[in-house]
């Protein structure tokens, strides 16, 4: 996965500081979005889609702050609720070995189920949050929503994550 992502998120911008956010950036991005997809392929040009956005935006601060996390990460999300759009219904899947770095505790079958339980806008915060290390406030950047919404959509999805754990 990671060479695959290297790949996707390589440009001809690698000496811009687009290039050196998404160098530095790269594993944190594909993880989420490997989290939000399943499937290598639409990883791979959801992150293409990230670099072309990333070299064309405007990245707030410099790499090491949570505010250029958060931008990165909401274009992770809007090119992983691209590719969403234009893939057939059920045909994105958990790719067994697509994240080797990850420890894997239990079915990442029945983990992709219960993230596909939730709404959309539930499941990229949960996604953000847990995988992607945002709090709300981040969240509220990388999805353009207020700050209580998205502490209102992690409670949501985590309460119903648990709520399905117990049964």
């Amino acid at each position: 996965m990671r060479q695959h992502a290297e790949k996707a998120l390589a440009s001809e911008h690698e000496g811009t500081g687009a290039g050196a956010l998404l160098r530095e950036h790269g594993a944190l991005l594909a993880r989420v979005a490997m989290a939000l997809l399943g499937e290598q392929a639409a990883v791979e040009r959801a992150l293409e889609q990230v670099a072309k956005d990333a070299a064309h935006g405007k990245a707030p601060g410099d790499a090491t702050t949570s505010a250029t996390r958060a931008w990165l990460l909401g274009l992770v999300r809007t090119a992983c609720a691209a590719q969403s759009l234009r893939a057939p219904r059920g045909t994105l899947r958990l790719e067994r070995d697509a994240a080797p770095e990850t420890q894997r505790d239990g079915d990442p079958g029945a983990a992709r189920r219960s993230l596909a339980r939730l709404k959309p806008t539930e499941r990229e915060a949960v996604v953000l949050h847990l995988v992607g290390g945002l709090d709300a406030r981040g969240i509220a950047l990388a999805c353009g929503v207020a700050e209580d919404v998205a502490r209102a959509r992690i409670a949501s999805a985590v309460g119903q994550l648990i709520e399905e754990d117990g049964r």
